[in-house]
C-alpha cells in the first residue's frame, strides 16, 4: 500500500490492499466508531479496501456505523478528486469520476463508471457494466459498458497504478511524498 502521510485514514480500523494508492488529502473515514480499547486484542476493521485502488486528492470514502456495519471495496477501483462515497459494497474495476456522490447503503457491481457530478441515491443497486452519466439538464442516464471501452478503461487504470507504484517511474509516490506506515 502507498498511503501519503497527508491522507486521512485510521489504519487500525481500515484494511488497505497491496498496491493501493491514497493521495494527499484523500480521506477514508469511519464515523461513529467506538473508541479503541486497550483490552481488545485487535481493533475491528470496518472498511476493507482491496488491491490496486486509487484515491485521488480530496476523494472521500466514508462509513457511518449508524447506517451500516462495514464497507467493502473490491480491486482496481479509481476514485477521482472530490468524489464522496458512502456505499456499502463496491465491486471491481469501477471508476468514480470527479464530484460524484454515492449514498449510504449503495451496492455497486463490477466494471461501472459513475460520471462527474452524478448523485446515486441511498440504497440503490447499480448492476455490473453500468455507466451513469449526468446530462446538462440534470437528468441521469444509464447505459451498459461496451467491451472495448471497458478494456480501454482498465488499461488506463493499470498505467495510472504503475506510475505511482513502480520505483522506476518519475511519479513514484515515495520519491515525491512522505508515506504513512502502520
Amino acid at each position: 500500500m502507498f498511503i501519503c502521510d497527508e491522507a486521512a485514514i485510521d489504519l487500525t480500523r481500515v484494511h488497505v490492499g497491496v498496491k493501493s494508492v491514497l493521495h494527499p488529502k484523500s480521506s477514508v473515514l469511519v464515523l461513529d466508531a467506538p473508541p479503541s480499547s486497550s483490552s481488545s486484542p485487535s481493533p475491528l476493521i470496518y472498511i476493507t479496501i482491496g488491491e490496486r485502488n486509487i484515491l485521488d486528492d480530496m476523494s472521500v470514502l466514508s462509513l457511518s456505523l449508524a447506517t451500516a456495519e462495514s464497507m467493502t471495496v473490491g480491486d482496481n477501483n479509481l476514485f477521482e478528486s472530490g468524489c464522496i462515497i458512502k456505499a456499502k459494497s463496491i465491486g471491481n474495476n469501477n471508476w468514480f469520476e470527479p464530484k460524484c456522490e454515492v449514498g449510504d447503503g449503495v451496492v455497486i457491481g463490477d466494471d461501472c463508471v459513475i460520471g462527474t457530478a452524478v448523485v446515486v441515491p441511498p440504497h440503490t443497486v447499480v448492476p455490473s457494466n453500468t455507466i451513469l452519466v449526468r446530462l446538462p439538464d440534470g437528468r441521469i442516464i444509464q447505459r451498459h459498458h461496451k467491451e472495448f471501452a471497458r478494456k480501454a478503461k482498465q488499461v488506463l487504470q493499470d498505467r495510472y497504478i504503475g506510475a505511482f507504484t513502480e520505483p522506476t517511474s518519475q511519479a513514484y509516490l515515495p520519491r515525491n511524498h512522505r508515506m504513512k506506515t502502520k
